[in-house]
């Protein structure tokens, strides 16, 4: 407060404390410039911006700048965003209009802000995409309510993860939820597809819907179980390389991806394989590439008949004996000539 100390640029009247000097009205622009022509004055010459009369006179204050000292904040997801909120209750109460602050820090804090909206957005525009594509390949409503489910689950039991491995929601765990979505997707989408192209054989007269959905789960899994298993097991033997780093992205996106993997073959393999075989659809997608590989296509009539009766699994060799084989009549009449003599 030296600068109001001369040229009457202050106006004390008694019972007034020493910081409550005020400046008449009249004379404030001038002792304003009288104090930007000190030494100390000139260190908040550029603080003041003034409009754009071209009298100096007429000029009046339309903005400032001010500092305001803060104490470290260790915690930036909590004491940052209370620290933000009662700034700005201050700026709403004592400032003049249009009054804000502004740090290169406070863009790390603002994003605290609009953390959970963002996250219930990704997260809800991801799996929209998942279920629409899901229900494009496999035309089918109930497959892809399943398979959206399952893919819902692994973001579930992700969130458990994250509580119980000591993570805290941030920025990167949030991309690496988003992430989980698209990758385990392909954990249950490829065995449902499967499920839904499975034609059971017309041999085994299966009637009621239970035995028919058991039966097309089982060739599922035994059609699409290995290539699904062998995605997962890679992917895991990448992230592995990454379970003794010490630096936090590397951490987190370890544990979050070993989440993913574990939790999204755990759904794939066991939740939906064990949810189709109770009310899974009955009727098939035909699928011409799969009718030919089908091992139960390749056999014929008698193999089935023989393999039946045998017991004998339809995939296995039926070897049959030089002496067993059927003689054509050529054979036969040699034979019976030969006995003759």
């Amino acid at each position: 407060m030296g600068w109001v100390d001369r040229e009457n640029c202050f106006l004390l009247e008694e019972g007034l404390k020493p910081f409550e000097k005020t400046i008449p009205s009249k004379q404030f622009y001038v002792c304003l410039q009288t104090f930007f022509t000190t030494t100390e004055g000139n260190n908040y010459k550029d603080t003041v911006r003034f409009s754009d009369e071209v009298n100096p006179s007429d000029r009046k204050i339309i903005g400032y700048v001010t500092r305001v000292g803060v104490r470290q904040i260790d915690q930036i997801a909590y004491e940052g965003t209370q620290f933000l909120l009662d700034l700005r209750s201050i700026e709403n109460r004592f400032g003049l209009p249009g009054t804000f602050s502004y740090a290169p820090e406070f863009l790390d804090i603002e994003q605290y802000f609009l953390f959970k909206e963002e996250t219930v957005l990704s997260c809800s525009l991801s799996i929209g995409a998942v279920a629409l594509i899901i229900l494009a390949i496999t035309a089918s409503f109930q497959v892809t309510v399943l398979v959206t489910v399952c893919v819902l689950l692994v973001d579930l039991f992700l969130c458990g993860l994250i509580f119980y491995w000591n993570l805290t929601f941030n920025p990167l765990v949030v991309i690496n939820i988003v992430v989980a979505i698209g990758l385990s997707v392909d954990y249950s989408a490829h065995i449902a597809h499967t499920y839904l192209v499975v034609s059971p054989p017309a041999h085994l007269n299966l009637t009621d819907k239970s035995e028919i959905r058991l039966y097309k789960t089982r060739i599922a899994l035994s059609q699409m179980g290995s290539s699904v298993f062998h995605g997962g097991a890679s992917t895991f033997l990448a992230i592995v390389a990454l379970s003794p780093a010490k630096t936090y992205i590397f951490v987190v996106t370890f544990k979050l991806w070993f989440g993913i993997v574990v939790f999204g073959m755990s759904n794939g393999f066991l939740l939906l394989p064990v949810i189709l075989s109770f009310i899974g659809p009955t009727n098939v997608v035909m699928d011409h590439k799969f009718e030919e590989t089908d091992p139960e296509a390749t056999l014929d009539a008698k193999e089935i008949q023989m393999a039946t009766k045998a017991k004998i699994p339809n995939r296995a060799n039926i070897l049959v004996s030089p002496r067993d084989k059927p003689k054509d009549k050529n054979e036969n009449q040699s034979e019976e000539g030969g006995s003759a003599r």
